[in-house]
């Protein structure tokens, strides 16, 4: 309570004191404190129910698919490549990590699958020509020594082992370009360059096969690459050509255009010969298959699996069309130049 002057309130009150009260109402803090103390506890049972509802909706889900995932991984690891991580459909990171894991171990199904195949290609096919060392050999050793000609034997010997080390450097050529060896940085190079040096040296040869090579190439066409292993795709093509496409008075045609829709450049080599059948057009690219048709003539199978991976390594593809008549081998190549 204060004591004031009269004087200082008002005139009329005269000489005596006036008393001023104030008083204020001490329930409102403690109403203040309980709504403070409602709302903290309203905030922290929202958020203990968001924070359940967060876990029951995403972090079990999570959990689940993490469990799925091991489930899968475990086949996998037991030997079951046919099988893949679950993906499902959500585009999250879940299934990109999926997708990625499932393309890895799809390339390594196909390099097991490559590795059997080429087990078992080596075991048939190198088979046949050491068992005719081998009884050649045999033969010499069991006839007449005054009438036996080693010398023609020791050749015929001589040339079955050259065949064999082609076949084995055929072989680790492949591997070696399959396993990147030329990884290093890509060079640019002229693909019309390089066409014309191998239709220049082979033209001879395709002469004295009774045909005509006609090199229909013009450059320049620029490409990123490496100049001897796109040299030894374009000989293999050519080199099928005489042995597989061989035609009286035929010929045998290198052409090149640009297709710019598909962003490539396309170097093709085609001939008049029987061709090959839609059927195992994809098949003959693999190592040791030779059809039929083309058993009688010299050769291991290996050429088209050289140039398939060589046009890996280059990021193209090696497609084979129909040229009515005959076969027509297409190394598309991307564009990295304009």
């Amino acid at each position: 309570m204060a004591r004031l002057p009269a004087g200082d309130m008002h005139a009329d009150i005269g000489e005596g004191l006036v008393d001023l009260v104030v008083g204020r109402d001490l329930g409102e803090p403690q109403r203040f404190r309980e709504i403070v103390r409602r709302a903290l506890i309203t905030a922290l049972a929202f958020m203990a129910a968001g924070g359940f509802l967060i876990w029951f909706f995403v972090g079990r889900r999570a959990l689940q698919r993490i469990d799925r995932v091991s489930e899968a991984s475990d086949r996998i690891i037991a030997g079951d490549l046919s099988g893949r991580l679950p993906v499902s459909g959500a585009n999250d990171e879940f299934d990109r990590l999926s997708e990625s894991l499932n393309t890895m171990i799809e390339k390594i199904s196909k390099l097991n699958d490559g590795l059997r195949d080429v087990s078992d290609s080596i075991a048939h096919d190198l088979k046949t020509p050491l068992t005719r060392l081998r009884n050649r050999a045999e033969a010499a050793l069991a006839g007449d020594p005054k009438g036996t000609d080693y010398r023609v034997v020791l050749e015929d010997m001589i040339g079955e082992a050259d065949q064999l080390i082609k076949v084995f450097n055929a072989l680790l050529l492949i591997s070696r370009v399959e396993a990147g060896f030329s990884k290093q940085k890509l060079d640019e190079v002229d693909l019309a360059a390089i066409a014309n040096e191998v239709a220049e040296l082979y033209e001879p040869l395709v002469e004295d096969a009774g045909m005509v090579l006609v090199n229909e190439v013009e450059g320049p066409l620029p490409i990123d690459g490496k100049r001897e292993l796109i040299g030894q795709a374009v000989t293999n093509l050519i080199d099928n050509a005489i042995k597989y496409g061989a035609k009286p008075d035929g010929k045998i045609t290198l052409s090149a255009s640009c297709n710019e829709e598909a962003g490539t450049i396309d170097l093709a080599v085609s001939d008049e010969g029987a061709g090959v059948p839609d059927a195992d057009k994809e098949r003959v690219k693999g190592r040791f298959v030779r059809l039929d048709e083309s058993r009688t003539k010299p050769g291991s199978g290996l050429g088209l699996s050289l140039v398939s991976a060589i046009m890996g390594m280059h990021g193209g593809d090696l497609l084979l069309e129909d040229a009515n008549p005959g076969l027509k081998v297409v190394l598309s190549f991307p564009v990295t130049k304009p």
